[in-house]
């Protein structure tokens, strides 16, 4: 019979091998792409150089971002408001959009419209005491709404590029 110490190295050993057959398998495998074809090894042209992605927001800043793209659908609609009726909506009732409060989320408390169809984002104390961020509409000489993004006691908006 062997010894124990034999057993155990030649035990280590197929581990080991294990390990290695494992992880040179995965590392060629070629998984199949949509429609079960295998992917190709390599590519049949060189690749274009990759677009620089924009650089990630501070969490802060990518609430107030995320702010903004919740009222989007809010000011669609007081812009298709305004188109049809050549007056500004006074209300998220009279656009049948809801109350203000249904548009909370976890940085934001409510979204509403002020007089102008300006469409206000109030966010909640812990993202910024008081603050807001107003979505102004204007009318341009050839009849087209144009939005100014503005924000009060939220500093991290006024860093967007689209609000300043």
């Amino acid at each position: 019979m062997k010894s124990p110490a034999t057993l155990f190295i030649v035990l280590v050993f197929a581990v080991l091998f294990s390990l290695i057959a494992y992880r040179v398998s995965v590392h060629f495998a070629q998984l199949p792409e949509a429609g079960g074809v295998p992917a190709p090894s390599a590519p049949s042209e060189p690749a274009a150089p990759a677009e620089p992605e924009a650089p990630a927001l501070p969490p802060s800043q990518r609430q107030a971002a995320d702010a903004i793209a919740r009222a989007a659908d809010i000011q669609a609609a007081v812009q298709a408001f305004y188109e049809a009726n050549q007056a500004w909506p006074r209300s998220l009732a009279q656009l049948s959009l809801g109350n203000p409060d249904q548009y909370a989320d976890a940085a934001v408390a409510a979204i509403s419209i002020q007089p102008q169809g300006v469409v206000a984002i109030a966010m909640k104390p812990h993202v910024s005491r008081g603050g807001v961020i107003r979505l102004t509409p204007s009318i341009e000489a050839d009849g087209r709404v144009t939005w100014q993004c503005r924000a009060t006691n939220y500093p991290a908006a006024t860093r967007l590029p689209t609000c300043r």
